[in-house]
């Protein structure tokens, strides 16, 4: 991933946990093993490739300390039961104006928080029910018993529904529009937050420097995601989903802590700035450009960074599962996706009537397509980036079969060969393409080479820099 192109940023990539071995089989490496073939974070990267957000500031400094990250670990929820501790502390969120009653508690867990008019309501293990007030957002801490050792004394983490957090959560109800439902941000040390990526995003099984080139990826996306958010002011740095990076919670698995043990610190840079270090599960051969990926338009500044640009070099991803497939559509579904995600997008393909062909414009260094033409049987032509004739293709529309594995565009590098009543795909890799391939980092890997080596290839020209 993760790679993060947000659907919703109110608040990358950046991803965790064991992967059921008949999953493996068919897509190691993928944050969503679990679940067939997912759709992975940069199924949502166009949201962010159109967004108008600045470039972050130059990191021409180290950190003096490690940064910690805030990650949202639930969203619009109604109800969630926190346990772990025998007991917590709960106190008004920081920057919260809050009155003189108003103050830290100690309380029983396991608890239970809702939310509603009345403000938030936590219901501890004695069934004792306390009111924050209307507009309060909490913060809640393991705790030792006392207000004053809360942060530290405990070293039991925190369970959500079950799920180890490490560090603490806030509590932040939807005020204005329904304080009904509050999302969970987790505040965390970023070194705490790597391996609960790792163990998502790549197998257990595959070799250490993998996990390296990995938790090294990771954290300088979570990094310049942190550097962004916090410039513009928002309150989470980075999504648990797809839409950044999947975070699986606290991990005990040994690759992923020792690989970022191993990797401390070290984050990639472009003329000082933290570079968006996107990856992917498998290029297929041929990497993607970051500037023409998402695009056909003006792509972000940070996406136009010299070490986001395909260059040749050599695959090791022959291996993959989807290395080459082939799926085939009717017509009239594929046009039917095209038009509805033209409507959702605000794009001209709502008039598009049949395709007669769809052919690459032009590619980049790498081959890889960078822009597609669509002409239509009206001789109507239209220009797509790859990742739009990705997501357009996969696009869920009502009363059309729902995309499986087997009717997938897996990658928006594609051969489309468009027949009277058919549309039959042959395609290369799946994801997006731009920067880390994961299974080429196993091939990496498993000749021989170390995470820095690999990273050089799959960010051509980055500079290599210990942060903290």
């Amino acid at each position: 991933m993760i790679i993060r192109q947000r659907v919703r940023r109110s608040g990358l990539i950046v991803a965790i946990g064991s992967c059921l071995a008949a999953h493996v089989l068919l897509v190691a490496g993928c944050a969503d093993v679990r679940r067939d073939v997912r759709d992975r974070v940069d199924d949502t990267v166009d949201a962010i490739a159109r967004s108008t957000t600045p470039a972050a500031p130059r990191d021409t400094a180290t950190i003096r300390r490690e940064p910690d990250l805030r990650v949202r670990i639930s969203r619009q929820v109604e109800t969630k039961r926190l346990a772990g501790p025998e007991r917590f502390v709960v106190r008004p969120a920081s920057g919260t104006a809050t009155a003189p009653s108003q103050k830290a508690r100690t309380l029983a867990g396991p608890m239970t928080i809702t939310s509603g008019d009345r403000g938030i309501r936590i219901k501890d293990a004695h069934g004792v029910e306390s009111d924050w007030g209307f507009g309060l957002d909490l913060d809640i801490l393991a705790s030792d018993g006392t207000l004053d050792g809360a942060a530290e004394a405990p070293s039991e983490s925190l369970q959500l529904e079950g799920r180890l957090i490490p560090g603490f959560i806030t509590v932040r109800a939807a005020w204005s529009e329904n304080p009904a439902r509050f999302d969970v941000i987790a505040t965390m040390p970023v070194e705490s937050y790597l391996p609960g990526v790792l163990g998502k995003e790549l197998i257990r099984s595959w070799p250490r420097q993998a996990f390296e080139a990995q938790a090294v990826a990771a954290r300088t996306y979570a990094l310049q995601e942190r550097r962004r958010a916090r410039n513009d002011g928002k309150l989470v740095d980075v999504e648990d989903t797809t839409a950044d990076q999947v975070f699986e919670g606290t991990s005990s698995l040994m690759v992923a802590v020792e690989a970022t043990r191993a990797t401390r610190g070290w984050t990639l840079t472009d003329d000082g700035s933290l570079i968006r270090a996107y990856f992917s599960s498998q290029c297929g051969g041929r990497p993607a450009s970051a500037a023409r990926a998402w695009t056909t338009g003006s792509p972000l500044a940070m996406n136009r960074v010299e070490p986001l640009q395909a260059k040749p070099r050599q695959a090791y991803c022959q291996r993959s599962p989807l290395h080459r497939w082939t799926i085939e559509r009717s017509a009239d579904d594929f046009h039917k996706r095209l038009r509805a995600w033209g409507r959702s997008k605000g794009r001209d393909l709502t008039t598009l009537t049949r395709v007669r062909s769809i052919d690459v414009r032009d590619r980049n260094e790498a081959g890889r397509p960078d822009t597609y033409s669509i002409v239509t049987d009206s001789g109507r032509e239209y220009a797509m980036a790859p990742e739009e004739l990705r997501e357009a293709a996969n696009w869920s529309v009502p009363g059309l079969e729902p995309i499986t594995r087997e009717n997938r565009f897996h990658s928006g590098d594609v051969e489309v060969i468009v027949r009277a009543d058919s549309v039959r795909v042959i395609g290369r890799g799946f994801g997006h393409g731009v920067g880390m391939c994961q299974w080429c980092a196993k091939g990496m890997a498993e000749s021989g080479m170390d995470w820095r080596s690999m990273i050089e290839q799959f960010y051509p020209g980055v500079d290599v820099r210990k942060m903290y």
